[in-house]
């Protein structure tokens, strides 16, 4: 027997693993994931801006001027107020188009006066802001949000707001600006007829 009859051929080797090949990656999966953090990213950053708008146009909370009727007149009350002679300076009446926590305005404004007499049963009138007083001022007040005690919007059956509607019926296009109703003294005073009736309802001044 010859040698190497007989005797099994060895098996030949396993051929070597390419090289340059990666594992198959799952990009399918890989995909979603990364959406889904882009999603969540945006959504993070769209709520952050609108906390921050909300905070910065002061829509956080609670909010004053939400609370304004524009339809309807508001009486500002002010704090302490002033005297000039017969006219009380405290309260005003008219629409509020501005309110914030600096200051208030106030349009188509209309304000409390007594006649200078000692009667207490005298009846208040209702005098029209504008061209008639002594600085001919036009038909709007700012004022300053400290002064402001409080405001309050008014029904339409008021006795202001119906003198008022009287005054605007009498006159369609305004006060008088040729008649004025302060005099020219140092003390400003407010002339006026005394009302023919001693009631507490206002009478409207031209």
């Amino acid at each position: 027997m010859s040698r190497g009859q007989g005797a099994p051929a060895p098996a030949p080797a396993p051929a070597p693993a390419p090289k340059g090949k990666n594992k198959r990656i799952d990009w399918e999966s890989r995909t979603v994931r990364i959406e889904l953090f882009i999603l969540t990213l945006g959504c993070a950053l769209i709520l952050a801006l609108v906390i921050l708008y909300a905070i910065f146009a002061g829509n956080v909370g609670y909010n004053e001027g939400d609370h304004v009727n524009t339809s309807k007149y508001q009486a500002v009350f002010l704090n302490g107020g002033a005297t000039s002679g017969s006219v009380a300076y405290t309260t005003y009446f008219g629409h509020v188009t501005t309110l914030n926590d600096k200051y208030m305005v106030l349009k188509d404004v209309y304000y409390l006066t007594t006649s200078g007499s000692s009667d207490q049963n005298a009846s208040p009138q209702l005098t029209k802001l504008g061209c008639q007083q002594l600085h001919s001022p036009y038909d709007e007040m700012v004022i300053n949000r400290n002064q402001v005690a409080f405001w309050e919007n008014l029904q339409d059956s008021g006795k202001v707001v119906q003198a008022i509607k009287q005054f605007q019926q009498q006159n369609p296009n305004g006060p008088n600006c040729n008649q004025s109703t302060n005099s020219t003294s140092s003390s400003t005073s407010t002339q006026s007829t005394a009302p023919s009736n001693s009631t507490t309802t206002p009478t409207t001044k031209q």
